[in-house]
């Protein structure tokens, strides 16, 4: 996903990366969190990020939630409604669709190079 951005100005610049749509963005986090998470960047988004990455993580992991955590629930519909997840007998059993590992994999890459530490 966020390897679709291209430079369009050097780092440091306001808006360093451009989309296949022409769309400018700040950093790859903040396309990824707009554009595939859709978040609207108010508020704690990077919180919510590393929120939805935990739960691709215990995913992959086989690592699954009941169906009383309406929290867990949600996450699993909602990833399976955005093609990030696939799910046989039950959505709370999911596993990770390509597009899912993609996501996973360039969440970690935001927490590991564009989060504040």
């Amino acid at each position: 996903m966020i390897e679709k951005l291209t430079e369009n100005g050097p780092v440091g610049s306001e808006y360093r990366y451009l989309d296949n749509d022409g769309c400018s963005w700040r950093s790859k986090k903040e396309y990824l969190q707009q554009e595939y998470l859709g978040f609207c960047g108010c508020g704690s988004p990077d919180t919510a990020m590393v929120y939805v990455g935990d739960y691709l993580r215990d995913i992959s992991n086989n690592k699954f939630g009941d169906y009383e955590d309406t929290p867990y629930m949600f996450l699993a519909y909602w990833a399976d409604t955005k093609g990030f997840t696939e799910h046989g007998t039950t959505v709370r059993c999911s596993w990770l669709t390509n597009l899912g590992k993609e996501l996973l994999k360039d969440i970690d890459w935001c927490i590991e190079n564009e989060s504040e530490k």
